[in-house]
């Protein structure tokens, strides 16, 4: 089984969503169905049929939860010297895209990104999480600073220079 690989605070926060799903809301919905079926016939009853969805979906989602943390591997911050930083699962990476902009960007594990490049490979969000599975991610892997490494995006090529590796 392949490992999923989060930092503690992301580990942290799967639990507390667990928490909520498995003590606040699925309660909640069961307690909606059991109103929803005092209301009679169940074949055209919109809101059993609604409470049927979101306890399906947060079912799904506690599912989905345990099996992501019942196999995780928690990042760690190594205390590494500048000379001897490879880019891995948490690393704080700077880089420079074609010799324009600058981006400093974090190395977490695939449940964890926030971010999301448009077409023209601009940041859509400011705070910048990206998987070591991403593109940017496999392109700057085991890298060091002031490495140059080409990617591949959507039929063009982007140069990258690594600036900094924390």
């Amino acid at each position: 089984m392949k490992k999923n690989y989060l930092t503690k605070e992301g580990y942290e926060q799967l639990v507390q969503e667990l928490n909520e799903l498995k003590k606040v809301k699925l309660p909640g919905i069961l307690e909606r169905l059991g109103e929803a079926k005092a209301m009679g016939d169940l074949s055209e009853n919109f809101e059993y049929k609604s409470a049927l969805e979101d306890k399906d979906f947060i079912n799904s989602r506690i599912g989905e939860i345990e099996t992501l943390i019942e196999d995780v591997e928690i990042i760690k911050e190594e205390k590494k010297s500048k000379s001897e930083k490879m880019i891995d699962y948490g690393s704080k990476v700077t880089v420079q895209m074609d010799n324009d902009d600058i981006y400093n960007v974090t190395i977490v594990g695939t449940w964890e990104t926030t971010m999301e490049f448009d077409k023209n490979f601009k940041t859509v969000k400011d705070s910048i999480k990206i998987s070591l599975e991403s593109p940017l991610g496999l392109a700057i892997k085991w890298k060091k600073t002031w490495d140059l490494v080409k990617m591949r995006l959507n039929n063009d090529r982007k140069e990258i220079r690594i600036l900094d590796v924390k």
